[in-house]
């Protein structure tokens, strides 16, 4: 049974051994044999082994050639390897040497002369002190470089998430998929298991479905019987995921094992055998959280606020964001306020020298005073608590090297949270601030540049890290889609994306959040994690675009981890168990967003799809496109009605290709069919309306031709009204040119997601019918 407190005590004790090296900063590098007695604890099985140190030179060298000559085979062989946790690559530098021994009288003498010349060889090539040792270990009989036979078992803490378990493929094959780039065969060679709330079926279903991984433990045409035991495997990887929960950055250890790499661990006689492996131990601790998070209802509601950094001459961010405000049907005219040492008013909106002459402690204080000023800005919040929240809008911290000004506003923030009333909270800096829906703007842009006309979306929150995104999706939806509320984040100097995220949790008429993120805060991936969770047992929508998917690597023991599973396959992976809808584009982003927004309330019975368009090519594209979908098949009485409805050159069943020469009426009646067909649960509708028989164009003032989208009986008219009268998710495609933009926006703004493309509407709808 895995007793962690006894891995904590090793730990310890091996620490306490070497008070020379210690932990630094980066932390201590446990070296072979050191992860062999770890893996003892961990119960994960290993090749038996005995070193000879080097450091005490040669005493005790002939003790160790008795112990190590009995590890050798029938045959003699044994395996040689050097031991310095600051040798990473053994082989590489010649560090690795299968002996047989001659069967002489003497094996001891013949084990002393080589281990001696290794560890010579070695430090006269430059590796020095880096020789701790000189390790014996049983030679372990397995096929070397054959898919199925070795892997790679990886702990690894990330800096956000926590603790992640990496099962990969291992030995020297490990380097070849290493080497695969996006999208190549080898970038899916590994399986990444988050550890929080890992079971074992998790562990046998993710090992099971991998096309690769699944060579080493189910029978296939490679191997009649299964190269290891399945539940070896799965105890491996159990027993990391605990010492990875226990020893991390939130767990009860005072030590962090920032990664443990077993490779290879090799198949033999049905077992699991770790044949090396290399760890890091630190003292790293996530930082407990103090922030007073209801005062985010402050942030998003408020009724008094303060403008700092407002121009009486000119139309700086400041005055913009105030003008912006005096139009907010939120905060009344008498309750808004502006600092200026100078001024008395601006705009009719009296001003004050300093923030502790304000008349009253504000809900809200706007500040758009340049990075050094800001600082004393909070710093005078903070101490005469005059606001319960701030949004700090200039960047010119972190983000362009200026850490010492960040560092001061975290500290001032920090303080104010320990005091019995908490302090303010703040977001930003670097953020283009905030926009609540029917309360306030603070983006620092002009009305007539962004307008934000009236749409759904009040079950919507998107929280972004960048403003510039925010403006993008105001403007591209205006009218479609009106958040409740759009929120700029930036830099995480106080509030972070999981603070958000749990605050949404807690309104009711928030089903749908989504995050564009950059990087999360350490350990603040693992509360907004935990908040993922609890949005699904809530049966919210969290929807994420993860920006930065370069790998980095894992700062840590070794470099297969780092390159089998870089840190946006990790995040993605640690979202995903978590229920996050993530999205791999920024076009897949805002079809989710659409989609899960204005199909609220509409829940899948299923995945059973109707499908029409009058473009064949639709129709084949579609097919191959339906990620989880199935193609329902249409019962006898919706068959006769499309064979009734439907000239007879068009294809019937699913999906119809109705051609384009189907009417407006026989085409909304076959949508209306799909609809009410109990096969169907949902419905994609499609069609390319260059058609002539089809009635989707604007009124042509010139006489041009005589439809008119906008009467009764035009296409987009039938359709949202069809649409309207079904309880069943649909969305329509609108495959064609800027001419037919009134018709999308007739049908999006009805609350009905229409999208340009069929493949993208099949991939929207099935991550909705998904969640």
């Amino acid at each position: 049974m895995l007793d962690l407190k006894l891995i904590d005590t090793y730990l310890e004790q091996i620490l306490s051994q070497d008070k020379a090296n210690g932990i630094s900063e980066a932390g201590y590098r446990l070296h072979e044999v050191e992860m062999y007695a770890l893996m003892d604890l961990a119960g994960v099985a290993h090749c038996p082994a005995s070193m000879w140190s080097v450091v005490s030179g040669d005493e005790g060298c002939r003790q160790w050639a008795t112990e190590a000559a009995a590890l050798a085979d029938q045959e003699g062989r044994l395996l040689l390897k050097v031991v310095g946790r600051n040798i990473l690559h053994k082989t590489d530098v010649g560090g690795v040497k299968v002996l047989r021994l001659d069967g002489s009288a003497d094996p001891e003498s013949q084990l002393v002369a080589a281990a001696v010349d290794m560890a010579s060889r070695l430090r006269a090539d430059g590796l020095g002190e880096a020789v701790e040792g000189i390790m014996a270990g049983a030679f372990v009989p397995h096929e070397a470089n054959r898919p199925g036979q070795e892997v790679l078992l990886s702990l690894r803490q990330d800096p956000a998430f926590g603790p992640c378990v990496v099962v990969g493929i291992g030995g020297t094959l490990t380097e070849w998929y290493g080497k695969g780039g996006a999208g190549s065969v080898t970038s899916g060679s590994t399986v990444i298991f988050p550890a929080n709330g890992l079971t074992p079926e998790d562990v046998r279903v993710g090992l099971t479905t991998h096309p690769m991984l699944k060579l080493l433990c189910m029978p296939s045409r490679l191997y009649a019987t299964a190269p290891m035991k399945l539940e070896n495997l799965v105890q491996g990887v159990i027993s990391l995921a605990k010492v990875g929960q226990h020893c991390g950055p939130a767990g009860e250890s005072p030590f962090t094992v920032e990664e443990i790499e077993i490779n290879p661990a090799v198949a033999s006689e049905g077992g699991l055998v770790a044949l090396d492996g290399v760890g890091l131990v630190s003292r790293r601790k996530w930082e407990t959280v103090i922030r007073p998070a209801a005062r985010i209802n402050n942030l998003l509601q408020p009724r008094s606020a303060v403008v700092m950094g407002v121009s009486a001459k000119g139309a700086n961010p400041g005055r913009v964001i105030l003008d912006n405000l005096l139009k907010s049907e939120g905060i009344a005219r008498d309750r808004l306020y502006v600092v200026h040492q100078r001024e008395t008013e601006i705009s009719g909106v009296p001003c004050f020298p300093d923030v502790a002459s304000l008349p009253e402690k504000c809900d809200l204080a706007v500040v758009a005073i340049p990075a050094q000023g800001a600082v004393d800005a909070i710093e005078a919040l903070v101490e005469s608590d005059q606001a319960a929240s701030i949004i700090l809008i200039p960047g010119g911290f972190a983000e362009s090297g200026e850490t010492d000004l960040a560092t001061a506003i975290e500290e001032t923030l920090k303080r104010g949270h320990r005091r019995t009333e908490s302090g303010p909270v703040m977001v930003g800096g670097n953020c283009l601030g905030i926009v609540s829906r029917d309360n306030y703007n603070t983006f620092f842009l002009p009305e007539y540049k962004l307008p934000f006309n009236p749409g759904r979306g009040e079950n919507l929150a998107v929280v972004s890290q960048s403003g510039a995104y925010l403006v993008t999706f105001a403007s591209n939806y205006d009218g479609v889609i009106q958040p409740r509320a759009s929120i700029s984040f930036g830099n995480q100097m106080d509030l972070t994306v999981a603070d958000f995220l749990c605050h949404f949790n807690k309104v009711p008429e928030v089903d749908v959040i989504a995050c564009y993120v950059e990087g999360f805060k350490p350990g603040d991936g693992d509360r907004f994690l935990a908040e993922c969770r609890r949005a699904n047992e809530l049966g919210k929508r969290v929807i994420i675009y993860k920006a930065g998917k370069t790998a980095l690597g894992a700062q840590a023991a070794a470099s297969h981890t780092a390159s089998l599973a870089g840190d946006y396959a990790v995040a993605r992976a640690c979202l995903q168990s978590a229920g996050a809808t993530v999205a791999e584009s920024l076009d897949e982003f805002e079809d989710l967003i659409k989609t899960f927004t204005l199909l609220a309330g509409r829940v899948p019975q299923g995945v059973r799809t109707g499908i029409i368009s009058n473009a064949g090519f639709e129709c084949s594209t579609v097919t191959d496109r339906l990620e989880g979908l199935e193609l329902a098949v249409f019962d006898a009485e919706t068959q006769a009605r499309l064979d009734e409805i439907l000239p007879g050159f068009a294809h019937r069943t699913n999906p119809i290709d109705c051609t384009p020469m189907t009417g407006t009426q026989a085409f909304c009646d076959s949508c209306e069919a799909i609809l009410a067909c109990p096969a169907v649960d949902v419905a994609i509708l499609s069609s390319v309306p260059v058609t002539p028989s089809l009635n989707n164009l604007p009124l042509s003032t010139a006489g041009f031709h005589r439809e008119n989208l906008e009467a009764e009986g035009s296409q987009p008219r039938l359709m949202v009204d069809i649409i309207a009268g079904s309880a069943k998710p649909a969305v329509v495609v609108v495959d064609s040119g800027r001419i037919y933009d009134p018709m999308c926006r007739l049908i999006e703004r009805a609350g009905i997601p229409v999208f340009r493309k069929i493949d993208r509407a099949a991939q929207a709808l099935a991550a909705y019918c998904r969640s």
